[in-house]
């Protein structure tokens, strides 16, 4: 009998110990505080100012509108855009979102297990140095030439794909696309001659331009008109919702064009009336 009653309260123990074990998974999407995994090196969406080493942009700006929202709070940790690409920091539970951290929202990387709200355009642009900006008027005088990309990210088939339209089909020498590690290395490469162009987003662009004394001229037409997503796991279906929601709120009242404004990000960078959920292109188009 004593044995039989006691492994009766040892089930009943481990019952109860399951239940407070599965507490907080079951409110995770309710929590108060949203751990954010973010880079910080691609203005103005987001980036350390070089004055003070304040973490800022838009994207912080826009989460932290959304968790204030939510009555909740945000936590930022810092990544390269090669770890977030992984998706390492979502699938172990060390993030519940990515801020953004201009992550072009594809199918390829929704195979991943993970879902996008989409939250702002980006036009992409082929950009050169002011001082060159007579060597191509037009488009086609970058054939042949260096231009770099961040290897990490959709820059690459983008340019490709330019390539094939504006150089093969003319008979013409592709493109010799040079990778880099980061946007900071690309512009660094651009100005010591190394490449001839580099591809960034319009909005990126134009802020490099206000504090860089407007020494970039972009080529051409835009290539492309990226989508980015803040990244959250799939089955994190209730959170996912929330952030919608939260983020649209920041639509219908203003807020969300007010940073667009703050961060000089162009009209066309709007996502329009709502905020979308897994719309972004194709690397295969």
């Amino acid at each position: 009998m004593p044995l039989k009653f006691n492994f009766r309260r040892l089930m009943c123990g481990l019952g109860a110990i399951a239940s407070v074990a599965a507490a907080p998974a079951y409110a995770q999407d309710l929590k108060k505080v949203i751990n954010a995994g973010d880079i910080t090196y691609y203005a103005p969406y987001t980036f350390k100012d070089p004055k003070t080493g304040e973490l800022m942009g838009f994207d912080r700006d826009i989460l932290e509108a959304m968790a204030k929202k939510m009555s909740a709070t945000v936590k930022w940790s810092e990544y390269s855009f090669a770890d977030l690409l992984s998706f390492a920091p979502l699938k172990t539970g060390r993030v519940d979102v990515y801020a953004g951290a201009a992550m072009t929202d594809t199918p390829e990387r929704r195979a991943n297990g993970v879902s996008f709200i989409d939250f702002v355009y980006e036009p992409f642009v082929l950009f050169t140095l002011r001082a060159k900006a007579d060597q191509f008027k037009e488009v086609d005088a970058l054939c042949g030439k260096p231009v770099v990309v961040n290897r990490s990210g959709t820059a690459t088939a983008l340019v490709k794909r330019w390539s094939d339209e504006n150089c093969a089909k003319g008979g013409k020498p592709d493109v010799q696309i040079l990778g880099s590690d980061s946007s900071a290395t690309s512009l660094l490469m651009l100005k010591q001659g190394r490449a001839e162009a580099s591809l960034n987003g319009a909005g990126s662009l134009s802020y490099l331009n206000s504090v860089e004394g407007n020494i970039y001229v972009p080529i051409g037409k835009p290539l492309n008109k990226n989508m980015y997503g803040m990244a959250v796991l799939n089955e994190r279906k209730e959170f996912t919702e929330m952030l919608k929601k939260a983020l649209d709120e920041l639509i219908a009242d203003g807020t969300y064009s007010k940073l667009l404004q703050k961060w000089g990000l162009p009209d066309e960078s709007s996502i329009g009336e709502t905020s979308l959920i897994n719309a972004g292109w194709s690397t295969s188009k």
